[in-house]
């Protein structure tokens, strides 16, 4: 969502042959997680956001049924992250500082997606956490 004011890329070494052992891929998708920490703003609110909502079900005592749905949430927020930051880098890559009228459909339907992931997520929060919080709407439905 905010391909703007991002850091610079980040000197790395060259690899063009495949990974050798598991663990030199594990390492490549761990600095991939942190590049997207380091580099996607929106990415560290969703993590905090989520630590808050992590704490609160604890506090809360939820049952397993809703920690499903959390986790579930969570988890299509953060995926909806990563692609769309896989997006914006490929076509940022393919385009460099020109403007395109597909590159900006491209990107902003990606950022689209992770809207869309995070108002299911609100939902699905709203729905657990309601009973909690406001016992009184518990008589509307």
């Amino acid at each position: 969502m905010d391909s703007q004011n991002k850091k610079g890329p980040q000197p790395v070494k060259e690899q063009i042959d495949k990974n050798a052992t598991f663990m030199q891929s594990l390492g490549h998708a761990v600095e991939g997680i942190g590049q997207l920490l380091i580099r996607e703003r929106n990415m560290r609110f969703h993590f905090l956001a989520a630590l808050m909502v992590i704490s609160v079900g604890i506090w809360r005592h939820i049952g397993r049924a809703d920690w499903l749905w959390i986790v579930v949430a969570i988890f299509i927020v953060v995926m909806a992250e990563f692609v769309n930051t896989m997006v914006e880098a490929i076509v940022d890559l393919v385009v460099g500082d020109e403007f395109h009228p597909l590159a900006k459909i491209a990107k902003d339907v990606a950022a689209g997606a992770v809207v869309f992931a995070v108002v299911f997520a609100i939902a699905i929060g709203f729905l657990i956490f309601q009973p909690y919080f406001f016992p009184s709407l518990n008589n509307i439905y």
